[in-house]
């Protein structure tokens, strides 16, 4: 079940970003997120002690491929018309993106 979506650009065409409800793995939690990257959509996982931290890490899991995405293909990568992603990014990876204000 989706949990939450927040839609990107990716030179002008729509990149719908979802993350879906954290759910108990062995334990801990597990967060699946989807990344509709225009000719290439990938899914990565975000793994916590709880709810909370899983959705935090596959926010910064996702963050850190669209910029890894970007940087390869040369993409202008948007949301509402700015460079700043507004999502976390672990502070190790930080200087990679414009100031977030997450």
């Amino acid at each position: 079940m989706i949990f939450i979506e927040r839609t990107y650009t990716v030179d002008d065409t729509a990149m719908p970003c979802r993350f879906f409800k954290p759910e108990p793995d062995r334990g801990d939690f597990l967060c699946r997120y989807e990344v509709d990257w225009p000719d290439t959509p990938w899914t990565g996982v975000g793994n916590g002690v709880d709810t909370v931290q899983a959705l935090l890490l596959a926010m910064q899991a996702a963050h850190i491929q669209m910029i890894v995405r970007r940087d390869e293909t040369g993409a202008r990568l948007l949301l509402d018309g700015e460079e700043n992603l507004a999502m976390p990014l672990a502070e190790t990876v930080r200087d990679l993106a414009p100031i977030s204000r997450v």
